[in-house]
């Protein structure tokens, strides 16, 4: 069975052809962005098509369900010491009335990503990748303010998505910073803050849908340290994207990649 997977980012609404398994991964995806907001509103509509022509913001695709697309969306941990130079050992955590969990660790802190990334036929990308560090965490005692931003593939021409073909189920994406709020600075995970311009540079990999995972899927960018790279060919359009596998575990939510 073949289905259409309708996401609409606001402004933008995607239209993509996919297989059963696929869709089960965005419904997923698009759920944990809403229970662990980083303010990023997505909607799915589920409606039978047989195949054919799928179309993007009104633009005829020729290969309908063949463009590449992560779409996930969650919650992972990092060590305060990015934020505050605290500890890093694992901590625990409690489930909040609304079902998720809040940090009450002094060596951990939760953060909430959300990302929404394409590819069109003529190369160019499309899309969103947000942080939230949520409100009413510690570290050593010390209160972390909320704190989040915002970033675009299609800010600059640097932003790009591509596959690591060294890494199995793993793409390295850049966008670029177009706004950041919050009672204090993100951290931009080599001691410095995230400014408006700034590059992101993110890598993700998906280890299948939850419920049938060996192991959690992965992620690593800001506040945590990351260098991978994703550069395109202007002329061929050919992405190049390498770097080192992500290390943190996405302990809420579900990561879809579509090569």
């Amino acid at each position: 069975m073949r289905d259409s997977y309708v996401n609409r980012e606001r402004p933008t609404t995607s239209t993509l052809v996919v297989d059963t398994d696929t869709l089960t991964g965005l419904t997923l995806s698009v759920q944990a962005m809403i229970d662990y907001p980083a303010d990023l509103t997505c909607d799915m509509v589920q409606v039978p098509l047989p195949g054919g022509v799928v179309r993007i913001g009104g633009i005829a695709m020729a290969s309908p369900g063949h463009n590449p697309f992560i779409v996930g969306g969650g919650r992972w941990q990092v060590p305060c010491g990015v934020i505050t130079g605290g500890g890093t050992s694992t901590g625990g955590s409690t489930p909040t009335a609304g079902g998720a969990p809040t940090q009450q660790s002094s060596d951990l802190i939760w953060v909430n990503v959300a990302v929404n990334f394409h590819q069109r036929d003529d190369g160019s990308f499309y899309g969103t990748l947000n942080e939230t560090i949520p409100a009413n965490q510690f570290c050593s005692g010390v209160p972390v303010g909320e704190t989040h931003f915002t970033s675009k593939p299609e800010a600059s021409p640097a932003g790009c998505f591509g596959i690591d073909p060294s890494a199995t189920n793993t793409a390295h994406v850049v966008s670029i910073v177009t706004q950041t709020s919050g009672q204090q600075q993100f951290p931009n995970g080599f001691g410095g803050f995230l400014a408006v311009d700034d590059q992101i540079h993110f890598s993700f990999t998906d280890n299948g849908n939850p419920g049938h995972q060996l192991i959690n899927d992965k992620l690593q960018g800001p506040p945590a340290p990351n260098t991978s790279t994703c550069d395109q060919d202007p002329f061929t359009k050919a992405v190049t994207a390498v770097g080192s596998p992500p290390e943190f575990d996405l302990l809420h939510g579900n990561i879809t990649l579509h090569p």
